[in-house]
């Protein structure tokens, strides 16, 4: 049974647990022991079952939160009822901060994949904090340069690659040691990440498979790249 988003979560050894999960968040790296004290007493551990909403399209963005367990997608749904996952939140990296950094209702929504634990920091102790940390706003200046070059990636694939090789180069980002890559959920995931439908992905899925760059596993929530052939492929060469 899902756990509610108001149930607070205990964090491994408590106090200390918040304070070192905050200072290996890279988005917040550079902040003074007395800035990461107030944002360790402010935040809040709080845990999401799969499907539950950490934010909603037009929730007022109040808190930034750094992932400890889980996996979170970004999603956008248009009027019409379909939906794209437009990203995915990292173990021990923050989201949810664009609406901290500039104050309006959220634009996305973010939702649990599987159970989750999150820690929810305030906006005002986050944007307190940060104001006495130039280092800090430029790690999070990075971070959303490298979320806007993904989108911009992610827009020119739709416009100019093949399935296959948007869903190759995917792949390869997600990959992990020997070149295992979990789906983090049902196949439906990946469809809404490249912005295609469930049964075009199967297409692509099998396309590669028949080329032997990957194996999907039973039960079709993993599989295992070639990541030398795969890259190949990707990249043309």
């Amino acid at each position: 049974m899902a756990v509610t988003a108001d149930a607070q979560a205990p964090v491994r050894n408590g106090q200390a647990g918040v304070r070192a999960a905050l200072a290996a968040c890279p988005q917040l790296q550079g902040l003074e022991p007395a800035a990461l004290g107030a944002l360790a007493d402010a935040a809040v551990g709080r845990r999401y079952g799969a499907g539950e909403a950490v934010f909603s399209t037009g929730d007022v963005g109040d808190a930034l939160f750094v992932l400890l367990r889980g996996s979170v997608v970004s999603r956008a749904v248009s009027p019409g009822g379909d939906v794209v996952d437009v990203g995915v939140a990292a173990e021990g990296h923050a989201f949810g901060y664009f609406e901290v950094l500039r104050p309006g209702p959220r634009t996305e929504d973010a939702v649990a994949v599987r159970d989750t634990t999150v820690l929810a920091v305030p906006a005002g102790p986050a944007i307190r904090a940060l104001r006495t940390s130039p280092d800090t706003l430029l790690a999070l200046l990075s971070d959303l340069v490298r979320i806007v070059r993904l989108q911009n990636r992610a827009t020119l694939g739709r416009a100019f690659l093949p399935v296959t090789r948007r869903l190759a180069d995917l792949l390869l980002e997600l990959a992990g040691p020997g070149g295992h890559v979990d789906f983090g959920g049902p196949q439906t995931l990946l469809a809404q990440r490249l912005g295609i439908a469930r049964q075009t992905l199967n297409t692509a899925l099998r396309t590669l498979a028949e080329r032997r760059l990957l194996v999907v596993h039973p039960g079709g929530r993993a599989a295992t790249i070639d990541r030398p052939a795969l890259l190949a492929y990707a990249t043309g060469a």
